[in-house]
């Protein structure tokens, strides 16, 4: 994807709905790196998302994190009454139906989610569905006649000219590296005066008097298609997309891009049952020198939803561990839910705020709860470097052993983001 300037702008911590459950999401000044190569991972994952990094005007881990933005705390204490992301949802398609499952859902949020970002309306969001349902049914293709497409993360392959993405853009669109990058292919559609096609071809804000048209023409008059009448039978299909998914992340985040989520865990509110460093535990097997901190929703410890922090590829799903790997090369870890209870696998892609399983008791373990834990051995992220490696710990007795080392505090790494995991007003540390 094209480098995009740095992005300035105020941390804003912002609800999003995800997937049909809230989940707290912290949008920070950050810029994208052309580095990601990603797609929407079998449509999973917006790439620049992936590719998101901390600049240098983020918080540092040794400074409290920045105050909340208006209405922060009102979007938390909303989270105590949620329910479990979808795996599937049944939607409208013209007289019949079509059961669209998790990774068509993430694509139609991501859809949702930057078209709030960039001020869209209701009905240029629907249009957009529209489109996408048309072209791909909400599925990011590669191309068989474009096989340096077949390099990006897809979860479905056409032939049709040149076309890929779940907008069905051909090369006009521009590289092929950039049309499947979801992220890139949604800016494009949507067009206008920041969008990366400049105008040419027309997304839809460079269409004048769009907004006068019905929303199958306005689509038609992006997409040229040779079948103009085909995108009607999707808008209620839409329209119960928007219902169901909400409004993505909030609008109003200032830089106008999905780049920069992380969402908290767990719902809230929950408490941190073990933090991170030495500790005294009686459970056989588990660690005295703790990489991680513990979470836990409480009463309802066990089976509650768990979602990913931050977007990435699946690198790792053992029994006890489930590991994500993001972009700049620093791995995200969950640990301790069942493999039944897991929505993901080696190979997905995920995007902050996914749920990706439910909280278990997979030993060694004292009880339901979440173990997260942050590995930077790989790590490329210049501020994610400047944190303290827990075997060069002085706040506390360094981690010796070589399974400890190459870890760093979650919480410190989360502040980076401008995200409190436990803040005091909602979350009890036992």
């Amino acid at each position: 994807m094209k480098k995009l300037a740095l992005i300035a702008g105020a941390l804003v911590v912002v609800l999003v709905l995800g997937f049909g459950g809230f989940v707290v999401v912290a949008m920070g000044a950050l810029s994208s790196s052309a580095a990601a190569s990603g797609s929407g991972s079998g449509g999973c994952v917006p790439a620049a998302i992936s590719s998101t990094r901390p600049t240098t005007s983020a918080t540092r881990a040794s400074a409290p994190p920045p105050p909340p933005a208006k209405g922060a705390a009102a979007a938390t204490s909303s989270t105590t009454s949620t329910k479990s992301a979808p795996d599937s949802l049944e939607i409208s398609r013209g007289d019949g139906t079509v059961t669209l499952n998790s990774k068509q859902l993430a694509i139609a949020t991501a859809i949702i989610t930057v078209g709030r970002q960039l001020g869209i309306s209701d009905k240029g969001v629907k249009v957009a569905l529209m489109t996408a349902l048309q072209e791909s049914v909400l599925r990011m293709y590669a191309n068989s006649t474009v096989p340096e497409s077949l390099n990006y993360d897809h979860d479905a392959v056409g032939s049709d000219h040149d076309s890929v993405n779940p907008f069905q853009q051909r090369a006009g669109w521009g590289s092929v590296k950039e049309r499947m990058n979801l992220d890139y292919s949604i800016k494009a559609f949507y067009g206008g005066a920041d969008g990366p096609n400049h105008g040419s071809p027309r997304g839809l804000r460079d269409i004048d008097g769009w907004e006068s048209m019905t929303p199958g023409v306005a689509a038609q008059t992006v997409q040229v298609s040779a079948y103009p009448d085909a995108y009607d039978k999707w808008e209620a299909g839409a329209e119960q997309l928007i219902s169901t998914l909400g409004n993505g992340i909030s609008a109003g985040c200032g830089s106008g891009t999905i780049s920069g989520q992380m969402a908290l865990p767990l719902d809230q509110p929950y408490q941190m049952t073990s933090g991170y460093g030495p500790r005294d535990i009686d459970v056989e097997g588990a660690s005295t020198w703790h990489v991680a901190i513990d979470l836990q929703n409480w009463p309802g410890n066990c089976g509650a939803p768990v979602y990913a922090i931050l977007p990435g590829t699946v690198t790792l799903s053992s029994p006890l561990w489930l590991s994500i790997k993001h972009a700049d090369g620093f791995v995200v870890s969950y640990l301790h839910m069942y493999m039944s209870d897991r929505r993901v696998n080696v190979g997905d892609q995920v995007v902050a705020g996914q749920q990706i399983g439910k909280t278990g008791n997979v030993p060694p373990s004292g009880g339901c709860h979440l173990d997260l834990r942050i590995n930077v051995a790989e790590n490329t992220n210049a501020q994610v470097a400047q944190l303290t490696l827990s075997q060069n710990e002085t706040r506390m007795a360094g981690a010796t052993r070589p399974e400890h080392q190459n870890f760093v505090d979650p919480e410190q790494f989360m502040r980076l983001w401008g995200v409190e995991v436990c803040p005091d007003d909602w979350c009890k540390r036992l």
